[in-house]
């Protein structure tokens, strides 16, 4: 027998998302929102028609909704569900973008009573404590809000006053907030990211604004979400957005591009073939300057998965930047950048030839990316140890930023010896 999810914007049925007898799952548009005046394709992987979209495309982009690894396996086993339409059809209240999936032929209200339920921090705090799945601990206080995607443990909320809320009808959640990472050596997980998202921020990288909440026992990595706007009354909206992975059509488990996922020149002409005219140009530098950001940082996580495209105004833009952290500074992770620069992803190897390799495969004039790296390089070594003494003063017994900033002047010295002066 045949199951299907309705798939909703706001009031109005954007399709359903069946699943057969034989587990395969299938996407349509419904008539109405074909119809619809200010309508969106959900992925520029599924543009508008009438057939249904098979399997591979139908899960490259709800699957892609879904929290990864530990996160979802630990969740899966405690509500006793696996495949991805399961964990919608439980958890499908508040995905990343615009829309929210029900197994209800009737969308559940979307009045913004403003009734909320608080999330008791103490919770929280053991569930770390205790090495569980936060998100795991947030769905019990009320399902439906947990489809937040990644590998790291979070969950969605609304943040005021340093208290943590969720809504009680379908009402959007404005913040996504992230626990410390245990695991792999990995330490001060949260101060790091906090870090890296205001270097981003000085040296002029689009960014959510980012908060810690830290009183001693376990610190919290709040970020505002940038898919919601806040309305004239006070409420919010959801913006519909796609990751680089569901844009072309590719799962969570081929992310990078060492897996067989997007290459930087496949998301280089996301950029340029789909953002406005009138933005183009300045969103492929931003895309430039978040590569050369992410390379001089040792993000070596920056995976498609980890930068997206925002519907705003009914124009696709690059959405502001996340996940920004130095990975490389832990020494269980991976050495290996995202993506091959010039036919390598050894980072420590990576200077003029590969930067000049990169222009002309992806056709810009001759020096584009190395002047890019160079401005992008001489911006962070302006602001970083500045920004590191202020979060000294504010948190003295944190010991990565100094490190992070010490790694960060050591690969820009190492782009010297490369070559890229």
């Amino acid at each position: 027998m045949n199951e299907k999810l309705n798939v909703f914007y706001d009031d109005i049925k954007v399709g359903e998302l069946k699943r057969s007898e034989e587990l395969t799952l299938s996407f349509q548009y419904s008539d109405q929102w074909l119809a619809f005046t200010n309508r969106f394709q959900l992925s520029l992987a599924m543009p508008f028609q009438k057939e249904s979209f098979g399997n591979k495309i139908t899960l490259s982009f709800f699957e892609n909704l879904l929290p990864e690894g530990d996160v979802r396996k630990t969740i899966g086993n405690n509500h006793k569900i696996e495949s991805p339409y399961e964990f919608l059809r439980e958890f499908g209240r508040d995905c990343a973008g615009a829309i929210l999936l029900t197994d209800k032929d009737i969308l559940p209200s979307l009045n913004t009573t403003g009734a909320e339920v608080e999330l008791q921090i103490e919770k929280i705090y053991k569930a770390i404590k205790d090495k569980q799945s936060v998100a795991e601990v947030i769905s019990e206080e009320n399902p439906g809000y947990l489809s937040i995607a990644g590998a790291q443990d979070k969950f969605p909320a609304n943040f005021k006053n340093g208290k943590f809320y969720i809504p009680k009808d379908s009402s959007p959640t404005t913040h996504i907030v992230k626990v410390p990472i245990f695991r792999s050596g990995v330490k001060e997980s949260v101060f790091n990211e906090f870090y890296c998202m205001k270097l981003a921020q000085l040296v002029g990288l689009k960014v959510s604004e980012v908060t810690i909440l830290d009183d001693g026992k376990h610190p919290l990595f709040i970020t505002e979400r940038y898919d919601r706007i806040k309305n004239e009354n006070g409420t919010f909206s959801r913006l519909h957005q796609q990751d680089f992975c569901q844009a072309q059509g590719v799962v969570s488990e081929m992310k990078y591009e060492v897996k067989g996922g997007p290459t930087i020149k496949d998301n280089y002409n996301i950029v340029i073939k789909n953002v406005g005219i009138k933005t183009r140009k300045s969103a492929a530098f931003s895309f430039l300057d978040w590569l050369c950001f992410n390379l001089l940082i040792g993000n070596n996580d920056s995976h498609s998965k980890n930068i997206s495209l925002l519907l705003s105004n009914g124009k696709i833009e690059l959405a502001p930047y996340y996940d920004l952290l130095c990975t490389e500074i832990y020494p269980k992770l991976t050495k290996q950048f995202s993506f091959q620069i010039g036919g390598r992803n050894d980072s420590s190897k990576i200077g003029k030839n590969q930067l000049t390799k990169l222009e002309v495969e992806l056709g810009l004039k001759s020096g584009t990316v190395t002047e890019r790296m160079i401005l992008m390089r001489d911006k962070l070594l302006k602001n970083k140890d500045v920004l590191a003494s202020e979060m000294k003063d504010k948190y003295p017994r944190v010991k990565i930023i100094n490190r992070i900033s010490e790694f960060i002047e050591n690969r820009c010295k190492n782009l010297s010896r490369q070559g890229i002066e």
